[in-house]
């Protein structure tokens, strides 16, 4: 009983430590969004106003590039033909095993 009470108490242990590292690695992934996030800053707005067209036809180009690949390539799927073979070994174990039972009994 003594082990039983250990072992639960270990599991709860390692549980709790799993899940603050998972809480910290979640705070620590948002911290790095807000620090290298591509909002633009409020200086650079005059500067960044050219450039912003050719950013907004990049997702319509990446798309028109996906779909056309798409449409246009096929997948290499290779499709072995099977035969069925009266004389194969499997087919006449299971031949064999069905005139008798497979233990005696």
């Amino acid at each position: 009983m003594a082990l039983l009470g250990s072992a639960i108490e270990l599991t709860v242990i390692g549980m709790v430590v799993v899940f603050l590292s998972l809480i910290g690695l979640m705070y620590i992934i948002k911290i790095l969004n807000r620090l290298f996030s591509d909002k633009p800053v409020q200086e650079d707005a005059s500067a960044a106003s050219g450039p912003a067209s050719d950013m907004d036809e990049l997702p319509l180009v990446l798309a028109a590039v996906a779909g056309y690949f798409l449409e246009t390539e096929r997948a290499e799927v290779f499709i072995p033909e099977v035969r069925r073979s009266g004389e194969s070994g499997w087919a006449l174990r299971a031949r064999a095993g069905s005139a008798s039972p497979r233990r005696p009994r």
